[in-house]
């Protein structure tokens, strides 16, 4: 059979060599023009003593075959081009890759070479393709990536100027609030991982996939309308450079749960090892079919009878002390080349990890006057793993390129949580209080994208995709029963259950929540170059259309008294978290299960966005470039509730946005930028149901009447790029939005989402990325700094009163920093990373209600890593958050302060929690 003209044989043999020893590699790269900035496709690209060569794909790509060692001499030609000839090009172990700038030639007959080394010229065109950036943005490229010990996408955040990546995963920019920035894996919007906010977790993302990442933080009308903090795009390889074979494990201990005692809730499901549900948390099947206002028509021995359906699982019990937490992930990828210069790559991945956290968390209450209500103390127990993967195929033939992507993630929490405390709101008569939580959640998405790029003639290019995707999250099961004791006494508890029309979740609850939501988008570009007054010029339309349909159950239920008053059961020795609910106990307290109407809902939702854009690039000098124009975006949003009035809300948005660049220097830039955007709220913000978090002991419910802010921005940047990879910056900033959503506190116990009617944010940040090779030291030429520091500030009008205090989310100021070790040809490199945001307005008080701040922390990570045997071998040590400071959140009980951070004689803690040091050992090997 023929394998040039067997696509099926082809894939079947993509693999095949991938551990095979060879004397040969592949000379890999880039070809891009560097009038316009964009690759450029059909250019001839020869190996000089070698025969034939091959020509750059859409993308401007090309793979050659040369021998391992050898020095050659590259050329790229083509028509129009002037002929760039690279000296001294030398194939490494691993291969050599490349990026190589060309110019136009005006008199396309006349012959004209220019000659480099490949070191000056691969230089070169990386620190060009940077400064010719048609945005204001930030970025890390995969030979960066390539040469780190990053393992996954939210390590290689940290590196980015103007990122802070929280809990690993989640990215703040320029210290604003997560909901105002948007992810794109290549071209198509990721949904959020996240059911009830807009965020997506970069850590599922392997960093040996990443071909590119740049975090956008001024909008162009090529990009979603729904952003004015960033947008990240992350960029996947399609063809691998090099033969990709290796297997990751690490193995991690923490401070506060490695060795230590655990406890574990009920029940244990047959494959919870494995991050998915079985039936044994399901609400049993006569309930479910009567849930809502019909059961409590039943008579009551028949409540009784379905009561006892209930699995008695609210106990816990003892498990083995933790073992470290451990993650194994391998990576697999080709790039077969065919003939005619087509080729076809696919990359995969797949990991599996499993751990346990124990943290400690204080939760204090206080009222208005400061004086001190509640106090409880709660041991967190979580038993953790996850599931995912990655798979990419890739096909490339002429002119043209077609891949599919996909990506799966799965994440199973079982939490337990014993808490203990004290009451003192009607002090002197105060109480005790034991109370449990006993949780299972399952939370995953699916993101499927099949996309396209064509270039149909010399200076058209054709980009279209579309995208399905699901997103789930699943809770089973909650359980919450509170004992509490008799007055001022530490004994003698008890628990109070209210007949069936009053049922809390606090005191004795199960609440049940499936979330599922399929996202579809599609959408296309079309793009011409050409030339007027000798100048390169651009101009893109473009379309996406998106479709959001999701569906959500909850039902919660406390437990009641089928008589007409209260009943109390004294715990004892025969009475506890995990004997209350048997049979014997239903019957002798006449016990029933009740709904809880404000906590419970069944709702559907769905939205459909339709968005067109008009993009010009005008170079109007050698010195002066602007990109202009605007996006259009309708959106319709949709939500119908059980008993309650449906939401339909429609809007029609005009994006305009202007970018102007201006050349002082061939190293400096200077960047002006201005632009609209929206931010519009989320389906659970508008599902007026609550949703009790016994963690910080609030209940959060939604808002039907929020409507979407509009926003304006405007940048003023000054860049100055020493070389490849490095950047000195200044920006200056201002952000105006109306209608702004935040999270509210009512002082109640009750978090709510509105609107405030206008706020602002101005600000200055300044970059650094420097190699330190400038000071004469053979080892500091390896070392590169870089830090991004911001400083914000803003005011917020709400219910007409202006308001000194940030909007909701945001930070009054960002630092990281970092060092990173990282020698060419050398086999162990060093980072160290530092990250300070300040402190964040989490909740704003209205109707007698504090501001609730989050507590600025310092946090100090550091990586070290080795490679061995030949480099097949890599060893990385990683500490996090070595400082381990607590989490902490403060009360700041005058509305109008302007100092915001914690003060102690005026603020107080309400919440704080630890969750330690982590040290891990990873290991990767590379099949070769």
């Amino acid at each position: 059979m023929n394998q040039a003209k067997s696509p099926f044989l082809a894939i079947i043999l993509l693999f095949i060599g991938i551990r095979a020893q060879s004397q040969t590699a592949r000379i890999t790269g880039k070809v891009w023009n560097a009038g316009t900035n964009t690759p450029v496709p059909g250019a001839s690209v020869v190996l000089e003593g070698t025969k034939g060569g091959v020509s750059t794909d859409v993308e401007g790509q090309f793979f050659l075959p040369a021998e391992k060692g050898r020095f050659y001499s590259l050329t790229v030609s083509g028509v129009g081009l002037v002929t760039r000839r690279l000296d001294s090009v030398v194939v490494n172990e691993n291969g050599t890759s490349l990026n190589i700038l060309v110019s136009t030639n005006s008199e396309s007959l006349q012959q004209v070479v220019v000659s480099t080394s490949v070191r000056r010229a691969s230089v070169a065109s990386l620190y060009a393709i940077q400064k010719n950036s048609s945005a204001i943005s930030d970025g890390i490229s995969a030979d960066v990536i390539r040469r780190s010990p990053d393992k996954n996408t939210g390590d290689v955040l940290k590196r980015v100027s103007g990122a802070s990546v929280q809990e690993n995963k989640f990215v703040v920019i320029r210290g604003m609030n997560e909901r105002y920035n948007v992810a794109l894996l290549n071209n198509a919007p990721l949904p959020s991982t996240e059911a009830d906010k807009k965020a997506f977790a970069f850590n599922i993302l392997p960093s040996s996939l990443v071909d590119q990442l740049v975090i956008y933080k001024a909008a162009t009308p090529d990009l979603p309308g729904d952003f004015s903090g960033g947008a990240v795009k992350v960029q996947t390889k399609d063809f691998p450079a090099q033969p990709i074979s290796e297997l990751s494990v690490s193995v991690g201990v923490n401070s506060k749960t490695t060795g230590k005692n655990f406890y574990k809730g009920q029940p244990n499901g047959k494959y919870d090892w494995l991050g998915y549900l079985d039936n044994s948390r399901l609400i049993p099947g006569p309930y479910y079919r009567q849930r809502g206002a019909d059961f409590i028509n039943n008579s009551d021995a028949y409540k009784r009878a379905v009561t006892k359906l209930f699995p008695n699982t609210f106990g816990f019990e003892t498990a083995r002390q933790s073992l470290p937490a451990v993650s194994v992930q391998y990576t697999g990828g080709n790039t077969r080349l065919l003939s005619n210069g087509r080729k076809l790559g696919a990359i995969f991945s797949l990991g599996y990890g499993a751990g346990r956290a124990v943290s400690d968390r204080e939760r204090d209450e206080y009222d208005i006057n400061r004086a001190f209500q509640v106090g409880y103390s709660t041991v967190n127990y979580e038993d953790k793993n996850n599931l995912s993967g990655l798979l990419s195929l890739a096909y490339s033939f002429g002119r043209s390129k077609i891949a599919w992507k996909t990506i799966y993630n799965n994440e199973f929490v079982k939490t337990l949580a014993p808490r203990k405390g004290i009451n003192r709101i009607n002090d002197p008569n105060f109480f005790y209080t034991q109370s449990l939580n006993n949780e299972v959640s399952q939370n995953g998405i699916v993101h499927s994208v099949v996309e396209g790029a064509h270039k149909p003639g010399k200076n058209w290019n054709i980009e279209w995709m579309g995208a399905v995707g699901y997103t789930y999250r699943n809770q089973p099961d909650q359980k919450i029963l509170a004992f509490r004791s008799a007055d001022n006494v530490d004994a003698d508890y008890s628990v109070s259950l209210s007949n069936e029309n009053s049922p809390a979740i606090r005191t004795a609850g199960r609440v049940y929540s499936f979330l599922g939501e399929w996202i579809y988008d599609g959408g296309f570009s079309v793009s011409r170059t050409f030339k007027w007054g000798e100048q390169p010029q651009k101009w893109q339309i473009g379309s996406l259309n998106a479709y959001r349909d999701r569906s959500v159950q909850v039902s919660a239920l406390g437990y009641a008294n089928l008589g007409s008053g209260t009943v109390a059961i004294p715990m004892s020795k025969d009475i506890s978290f995990g004997t209350l609910f048997t049979p014997d106990n239903i019957d002798k307290y006449n016990l029933t299960v009740a709904n809880i109407f404000a906590n419970s809902t069944d709702y559907d939702a769905n939205s459909l966005l339709n968005a067109g854009y008009a993009l010009m690039e005008n170079r109007l000098s050698s010195k002066l470039k602007a990109t202009w124009g605007a996006r259009v975006e309708r959106y319709h949003q949709k939500l119908t509730a059980r008993n309650k009035v449906p939401i339909d809300i429609a809007n029609t948005d005009v994006l305009p946005s202007l970018l102007l660049t201006y050349s002082l220097s061939s190293r400096t830039n200077l960047r002006l930028s201005g632009s609209r955007a929206v931010n519009r709220p989320e389906f659970r913000e508008l599902a007026s149901y609550a949703v009790y978090d016994y963690d910080n002991d609030v209940s959060v419910t939604g808002n039907p009447l929020l409507v979407r802010s509009k926003n304006t921005n405007a940048d003023l940047r000054y860049e100055f790029f020493p070389q490849a990879g490095e950047i000195l910056s200044g920006s200056l900033f201002y952000k105006y939005f109306t209608d702004p959503i935040e999270l509210t506190n009512h002082g109640n116990g009750n978090f709510q989402p509105e609107n405030a009617d206008h706020a602002y944010v101005y600000g200055a940040e300044i970059e650094v990325r420097k190699k330190l090779d400038f000071v004469g030291s053979d080892w500091l030429s390896h070392l590169t700094v870089y830090t991004n520091a911001a400083y914000i500030k803003g005011g917020v009008q709400f219910n007409g009163q202006d308001l000194k205090s940030p909007m909701q989310g945001q930070s009054p100021y960002l630092i990281n920093a970092g060092l990173l070790y990282l020698p060419e040809g050398e086999s162990w490199s060093a980072n160290v990373l530092y990250n300070r945001i300040g402190q964040r307005l989490l909740t704003r008080a209205v109707a007698g209600g504090a501001n609730i701040f989050e507590a600025s922390r310092d946090a100090l990570d550091v990586q070290v890593s080795k490679k061995l045997l030949k480099d097949k071998l890599e060893l990385k040590l990683t500490l996090s958050d070595l400082l381990a400071q607590p989490y902490r959140w403060y009360y700041k009980f005058d509305p109008t302060a302007t100092h915001t951070a914690y003060d102690p004689a005026k603020d107080a803690i309400i919440r704080s929690f630890t969750f330690g040091t982590t040290a891990t050992i990873g290991l990767r090997y590379h099949f070769k």
